[in-house]
């Protein structure tokens, strides 16, 4: 069976009684295997599996019906793979919005449609609401999954979805919680700081360290804290990452929010956090003049950057400052050229680490990254990219040495460890977008294409400037596998490493906070607990929850750029062809930063066909084209919150 990728047409399908068969040689385990139900619009849907080994598996629309998009199941199978049965072991959506369908018969029902799948879920109760009016409603389940939903109405938005609903709109259609339970607040308030904490004989004092925390303006927690030293041809590099673990024991109520989250949501207007604020605002956040608890990993490098030597330390630490990006940048620009700035060694060091990374050939994308404001009340007041600084690169370079010099540790003394992998693109994949890259005039042969990023990463560098330079960017990155934790050692294929974790983000990341326990474990007992839960189920649980936080805010934003773009119906602006399909052309307007859809029948002045080796639409009797980079002149002329789409139209 192949893999399916989600969205295509199904020409046909396996029943859930054939076997999820493993794209990779080697016997199954018969273990249960958890997965995601994926449907489509057509009723049909797929198990999508935690485990990256196992194919999609195909449900046919008899068998998906009454199963949503998102719900979570359980696969018992046996030894050979064959199917003995699967069951519901969560609900991922609790409450949906949509819109309100009147009926001669019954109390009607509420409409719900997105990109992926539409349903028709009957109202438990009469409702005051009008026919279209949109509407938010608790979905109630019955026992067998066979069995239609009924909803009852919670709130009546209205004709139209007010900025206000739109975090719990999609809080809703993704299972997330905002608030943390009454258990897990308390004990947070019960924690206390380090200064009214008995001494620990085998925490550091690192206090002398001279520490600074650099983020972004709006940053709320501070979970690093850096410090460089250069010591004539070598430099020592401190990573200080806010001790989580101290505060949030195995199985604490704190714990158990934490691990059912797995991370953190950003949203424009404000973060649903995995820890309670008391944690992640105080007691582990790395403020300035404060003392804390930290995990430091020291890092001894040479002249090129390799690693020399690594030490792990449960240590306590006091940051000097809290610093911002652009404070940073603006310091380092006006003192490049002064020896005795205090941070003219944290900049030289950044400069060979990067050098280091690209020299084995780590992918570095090139993609604008929209940074939405809103007002008090989620209402967007501006859409705009912001550059990437030196300074932001300087901290990114600094993490990843950190993360890769704790998995060196780690492998070295042979620990249980919790990985971040990223596996090597399948050929097949390559190939297509080596296609797409020649039809955009760039050349990628096939000795390009292997087992090493080397060649692509040359290949990222070769197409800076050039018109498609966004369009291959972005076309390189979806061809590319996602990057999962794993309880086995792998490589990192973006970073081209040979062993990652993620270790300096425990604030907001469980995966963090697993490798900060096991660290701890060999430091202290010299020796790694076995933990209630297996390495393999938590990197499983916490790799879907990242995918599921990933597609939240992502639809977060688009909401909010459809919100934008209402101000600007009937505007017209320049903007670029950013891609193409079978349905009309994806135009990009630079400022503000929004990308719309124009329809290919509303094209003037012939019937346009797409030519899909040339991302293009061409027009049968004129033989014009449009392609990608083409600057074109367009007017905003909908957008539209139901399908999350701003309509372009062409101004010849």
């Amino acid at each position: 069976m192949k893999k399916k990728e989600r969205g295509r047409k199904s020409k046909a399908g396996r029943s859930p009684s054939r076997p999820p068969r493993k794209k990779h040689q080697g016997p199954t385990t018969g273990e249960a295997l958890y997965a995601t139900v994926d449907k489509n619009k057509k009723g049909f849907a797929f198990l999508v599996f935690d485990d990256t080994g196992y194919e999609d598996l195909f449900i046919p629309p008899g068998e998906a019906r009454g199963w949503l998009n998102g719900d979570r199941v359980k696969v018992s199978h046996t030894k050979k793979g064959e199917v003995l049965h699967w069951h519901l072991v969560e609900r991922r959506t609790k409450e949906l919005l949509g819109r309100f369908q009147a009926s001669e018969k019954g109390n009607g029902a509420l409409f719900y449609a997105n990109r992926k799948t539409e349903e028709v879920i009957p109202l438990a109760e009469p409702t005051q609401a009008k026919h279209g009016d949109w509407i938010r409603a608790k979905l109630e389940f019955s026992q067998s999954p066979r069995t239609p939903t009924n909803a009852t109405v919670v709130e009546v938005l209205g004709t139209d979805i007010p900025a206000t609903a739109d975090i719990a709109w999609v809080a809703s259609e993704h299972g997330l919680v905002e608030h943390h339970s009454r258990a897990a607040v308390a004990e947070a308030k019960g924690c206390v700081t380090p200064q009214e904490e008995p001494k620990d004989d085998k925490r550091i004092d690192r206090i002398a360290i001279p520490f600074i925390t650099i983020d972004g303006e709006t940053a709320r927690d501070f979970d690093d804290a850096v410090f460089v030293e250069e010591k004539g041809k070598h430099w020592v590099l401190w990573v200080a990452i806010a001790d989580v673990s101290h505060y949030v024991a195995v199985d604490s109520h704190i714990d158990e929010d934490a691990y059912r989250r797995a991370t953190s949501v950003y949203f424009p207007e404000r973060a649903f956090h995995m820890l309670p604020s008391e944690l992640s605002e105080n007691l582990c956040s790395l403020r300035p003049k404060e003392k804390r608890f930290a995990l430091i990993c020291r890092i001894e490098l040479d002249a090129s950057g390799e690693f020399k030597d690594i030490q792990i330390e449960k240590a306590l630490i006091e940051s000097r400052r809290r610093a911002t990006y652009n404070e940073i940048q603006a310091e380092y620009e006006a003192n490049k050229k002064n020896p005795k700035w205090e941070f003219q060694a944290h900049f030289k060091l950044y400069q060979i680490l990067r050098q280091k990374r690209m020299r084995r050939g780590s992918l570095d994308f090139e993609l604008p990254e929209a940074q939405i404001r809103v007002d008090d009340q989620g209402n967007p007041t501006s859409i705009e990219t912001y550059p990437r600084l030196d300074a932001h690169r300087l901290i990114e370079e600094m993490m990843i040495a950190a993360n890769e010099a704790v998995t060196e540790w780690a492998l070295k003394r042979k620990l249980p460890f919790l990985y971040r992998i990223h596996e090597s693109p399948s050929p097949d994949s390559i190939l297509d977008f080596a296609k797409l890259a020649a039809a955009q005039g760039v050349a990628l042969s096939k000795k390009d294409i292997g087992e090493s990023p080397k060649k692509l990463s040359e290949f990222l560098n070769r197409i800076k400037g050039h018109a498609s330079e966004a369009l291959l960017n972005r076309s390189l990155l979806r061809s590319l596998k996602q990057a999962i934790y794993c309880h086995r050692h792998g490589i990192h294929f973006g970073l081209a490493s040979e062993g990652y974790t993620h270790f300096t983000s425990p604030i907001r990341r469980y995966p963090d906070l697993i490798v900060h326990r096991l660290l701890k474990d060999a430091l202290v007992n010299k020796k790694v607990d076995e933990r209630k839960r297996s390495l393999k189920t938590q990197a499983e649980h916490c790799s879907y929850r990242e995918r599921l936080a990933t597609d939240a805010e992502r639809m977060s934003h688009r909401i909010k750029q459809v919100r934008f773009a209402r101000k600007f119906l009937g505007d017209e602006f320049e903007c670029t062809v950013s891609g193409a399909s079978q349905y009309g052309l994806y135009a990009q307007i630079a400022s503000p930063y929004l990308e719309g859809f124009v329809p290919k029948e509303t094209l003037p002045g012939d019937v346009y066909e797409f030519i899909e080796d040339q991302m293009a639409l061409r027009g049968n009797r004129t033989r014009k084209s449009y392609v990608i980079g083409q600057k074109i002149k367009i007017r905003v002329v909908a957008a539209k919150l139901e399908s999350r789409q701003i309509e372009f139209e062409l101004i010849p």
